[in-house]
């Protein structure tokens, strides 16, 4: 009977050893979310993307922020995973800010770099002539460089570099453009005299109006502003004198020409003094 008792207990006890050892097991092997390892890895993603990593360590910050989700997607199934791979996460998002704030700092310089490049080749261009003899070009390239510098105050870097390069095409263009037309202007210049002498029956607006002096009879003042040592009238010049025919005049003064003679009002001796 005692032996019997003893046998029961055995049994008992050895359910009881099991059923603790189970629970153990359980426990040891057992494992939780890793609720505070996600938040750590969103707080170092939103690091990461107020370092400007979307934009200078793209694929880097894409990894993080694909890892973080596989490692909340695999929580609910694979848990003892997801702590891998949200400690991975944590990892790529912290190598993502590093390398955003060094891209952005090498942005920063390569546009300041090619915005100085710009002005200088824009200052060039404008000496050059540009100005005059291609407005448009020279203007685009300046409108392009406000804009350049405007996005690089608001930490554009990248935009503001690709900008400032076509605003330096621009204003290059605009300088060759220029050149360009200077040397035909000075071509068109050697095949047309720099003197005249007056004929019978000539008077300045005649003379003017010739295609070989300026084809234009409203430019006749450009004659008569070059030669007033001997002309004392506008109206009155006599066969024989010999006037200078001025070349290289810049629209201001063909425009002041015109004017002069539009708005001169009636023909008189000694006009003009």
């Amino acid at each position: 009977m005692q032996a019997g008792k003893t046998k029961v207990l055995l049994v008992v006890l050895c359910l009881v050893i099991a059923g603790v050892l189970a629970i153990m097991l359980y426990l040891f092997l057992s494992c939780h979310p890793p609720v505070k390892e996600v938040s750590k890895a969103k707080a170092l993603l939103m690091e990461a993307q107020g370092s400007g990593a979307q934009k200078y360590a793209s694929e880097k910050y894409k990894e993080a922020e694909n890892l973080l989700s596989q490692a909340q997607a695999e929580a609910k199934t694979e848990c003892k995973k997801s702590w891998k791979t949200v400690k991975l996460a944590q990892q790529k998002a912290q190598e993502a800010k590093e390398a955003a704030i060094k891209a952005k700092a090498q942005a920063k310089m390569a546009a300041l770099k090619a915005i100085q490049a710009a002005q200088q080749t824009l200052k060039e261009a404008r000496e050059a002539g540009a100005l005059q003899y291609a407005p448009d070009l020279y203007q685009a390239a300046e409108t392009l460089l406000r804009k350049t510098q405007r996005d690089f105050q608001a930490e554009n870097y990248i935009q503001s570099k690709e900008e400032a390069d076509k605003a330096a095409q621009l204003a290059f263009k605009a300088e060759k453009a220029t050149i360009r037309v200077k040397e035909e202007l000075a071509k068109r210049q050697k095949a047309k005299p720099t003197t005249y002498m007056v004929k019978r029956r000539e008077c300045l607006w005649v003379i003017s109006s010739y295609p070989q002096i300026y084809g234009d009879p409203f430019l006749w003042p450009l004659i008569y502003w070059s030669n007033k040592a001997q002309i004392h009238d506008p109206d009155l010049i006599y066969p024989g004198q010999a006037f200078t025919i001025p070349r290289d005049l810049s629209p201001q003064e063909k425009n002041k020409a015109v004017y002069f003679s539009k708005h001169r009002g009636p023909w008189s001796l000694f006009d003009g003094k």
